[in-house]
């Protein structure tokens, strides 16, 4: 019961601060102004990671601090300071890495959270040894800059992130990690009342930005490190890889399309999913719900494999082969095996609803 209550205060705490932290934000210039690659109408707020983590901490001291938020806490106030101030000034994208490299290392001496274990991907059991700690940094670093990928439309990079740790937390059932996994889904709900794309929420409307979008990608990255390593583990590393498996997908195949045509792997551009999506003329709120209807899929995947006890070996093999079709259906054909499918479910409801309208005038014909 004190959970839930805890949990119903940081997600109206978060609402509150967010709230509170807008004309703040308007006032010092802390917003999202419209041009380029950005396409939303009005200059926003970027506050949405800050109160993420002053929500955080509210549930910290609500529930009780114990060492598993000590990480999260410190590498996140690290994150959320340094995306702030990119999110206002700008910075270089080293001075970023630095930073996120700097969590990862507080994470991995300060909660001696890593990954020693890999499972059995190619069908052996795998252990880094010496290659722990910067394997660690880089699949953290990896995370961290996918959740940053995808924050490219209202809802989707928090939206994700609910998905993926509301898996995470039916891993977490006998796990004392299982307050922090719901803790982070109830500031990340809290978030998603200001930002998912509908009207009501319109004076209220904020993005994550940088600080939050690092802050989430580091949450889920922290989460899922320590359910899939250790005597504890309640779940194979590879399991992980299906629950983000979208964002992942998405970094991997942007990185790589720029590299092939000569370009630099870091620089933004809009062919990601979303972009092509919303290119294609699908609304954002359409574009929303195909990406985590996939983001479901891919985690429903993992989740059955490990019900299933699915050899590593088969799940890995599974995962790199639906990433080379992830990656041919956005570089080779813009998307449009989604889009179609779309299409075609779309005109059928219409076609559905069109007969639903018809059966009810002729219903009301003959009562009249």
């Amino acid at each position: 019961m004190k959970l839930a209550i805890s949990l119903f205060f940081t997600l109206i705490v978060t609402v509150l601060f967010i709230l509170a932290l807008r004309p703040v934000a308007l006032a010092i210039g802390l917003v999202d102004t419209p041009g380029g690659r950005k396409q939303h109408k009005n200059p926003t707020p970027v506050v949405g990671g800050i109160a993420m983590y002053f929500g955080f901490i509210f549930g910290v001291i609500f529930l009780g601090y114990t060492a598993t938020f000590s990480a999260l806490m410190m590498g996140g106030a690290l994150l959320i300071l340094v995306g702030a101030i990119d999110d206002r000034f700008g910075l270089a994208p080293t001075v970023r890495l630095i930073a996120q490299t700097c969590a990862a290392l507080i994470m991995v001496y300060v909660t001696g959270i890593q990954i020693h274990n890999l499972g059995a991907p190619l069908f052996f059991t795998w252990q880094l040894g010496a290659f722990s700690v910067p394997f660690t940094i880089l699949v953290t670093l990896t995370v961290i800059n996918a959740f940053n990928t995808i924050d490219g439309i209202d809802g989707l990079s928090g939206g994700v992130a609910f998905v993926v740790l509301g898996f995470m937390a039916s891993f977490s059932f006998n796990s004392s990690i299982l307050s922090l996994t719901l803790l982070l889904i109830a500031i990340i709900s809290g978030f998603l009342v200001c930002n998912i794309p509908i009207h009501s929420n319109r004076h209220a409307k904020c993005f994550m930005g940088d600080a939050g979008s690092t802050f989430v990608g580091f949450s889920v990255a922290y989460l899922g490190i320590f359910l899939s390593q250790g005597e504890m583990a309640s779940m194979s590393p590879v399991t992980g890889l299906w629950l983000v498996a979208v964002p992942i997908y998405d970094v991997f195949t942007s990185m790589f399309r720029r590299i092939f045509r000569g370009g630099s792997p870091f620089k933004a551009d809009r062919y990601h999913l979303h972009h092509i999506l919303m290119d294609s003329g699908l609304s954002a709120k359409m574009t929303l719900s195909i990406i985590l209807l996939l983001t479901c899929i891919t985690a429903i995947i993992g989740l059955v494999g490990e019900i299933f006890i699915v050899k590593d070996g088969i799940m890995f093999l599974s995962w790199i082969s639906l990433g080379v079709l992830y990656y041919g259906q956005i570089v080779f054909y813009k998307g449009q095996n989604i889009i179609n499918i779309t299409n075609k479910i779309r005109s059928k409801a219409i076609f559905l609803r069109l007969i639903k309208c018809q059966i009810i005038g002729l219903s009301e014909d003959k009562a009249n």
